[in-house]
């Protein structure tokens, strides 16, 4: 039903499980959320107000974190009868891991060019003739969604496809940082952490090309996001006293 007041509806599951084994620990985390909102569609003032997906609420969202002190060095199950100045370098080391597995964003199809509606609005949201989202196992970057199901509405009135009906790329990245803090003196220690960012380089993309008027890149995917981009390297050192 249309709402006459601004509003969203928000409903999620989540689930989380956590181990702790000897010098092991593990936490997995999911949530599937729903997120609807009614002022997304503002094309035309008049109308009531039509409950839409909000973009930024992800339908699946998983994360693993997993820190490990290694087994290495005095009073561990390796090298345990290390020789102290052995010890102080191979002894103390954690690894630690995070990845990130989420569905991707909403996006809107969109129209230029046409002032179909006679208000001087020269763009917006076309006529949805078909659902636009293709199976999983048919979308590729060059054809992320059906094309087909969007056109240029007919002249007098406003497209009646709603905000945020195509679902976009998802994310899979996995983080490993290995790090040990050496105690120099009594109040002067220096930590060496070694990170990789996106560890197994997995591209991850940003949403296609929406816009119907322009079928040379209609659904086509050209840029990865910027906050999960390609393998990162880094060393890093931080002296505390």
């Amino acid at each position: 039903m249309p709402a006459t007041t601004a509003a969203s509806k928000y409903n999620a599951l989540s689930f989380e499980v956590q181990r702790k084994v000897g010098q092991f620990n593990f936490d997995a985390h999911w949530t599937w959320a729903s997120n609807y909102l009614n002022t997304t569609n503002l094309e035309n003032p008049y109308a009531p107000l039509f409950w839409n997906r909000d973009q930024y609420t992800f339908r699946h969202r998983v994360t693993l974190i997993a820190s490990w002190d290694l087994p290495v060095g005095r009073g561990k199950s390796v090298l345990s009868g290390a020789p102290k100045a052995l010890n102080h370098a191979i002894g103390g080391w954690q690894l630690y891991w995070i990845a990130y597995m989420e569905t991707g964003q909403f996006f809107s199809p969109s129209y230029s060019g046409f002032d179909t509606s006679g208000t001087n609005t020269t763009s917006g949201l076309p006529d949805r003739i078909k659902n636009g989202n293709l199976p999983a196992g048919e979308r590729t970057i060059t054809h992320w969604f059906d094309t087909s199901a969007f056109v240029v509405p007919a002249a007098g009135r406003f497209g009646n496809s709603a905000s945020y009906v195509l679902e976009g790329p998802g994310r899979h990245t996995h983080d490993v940082t290995l790090a040990k803090k050496f105690n120099i003196t009594e109040r002067l220690r220096f930590t060496f952490m070694a990170a990789a960012v996106n560890l197994l380089n997995h591209p991850n993309f940003n949403n296609p090309s929406a816009n119907i008027s322009a079928p040379g890149s209609l659904g086509v995917i050209s840029s990865t996001k910027a906050y999960a981009g390609a393998r990162n390297i880094m060393l890093r050192g931080r002296l505390e006293f």
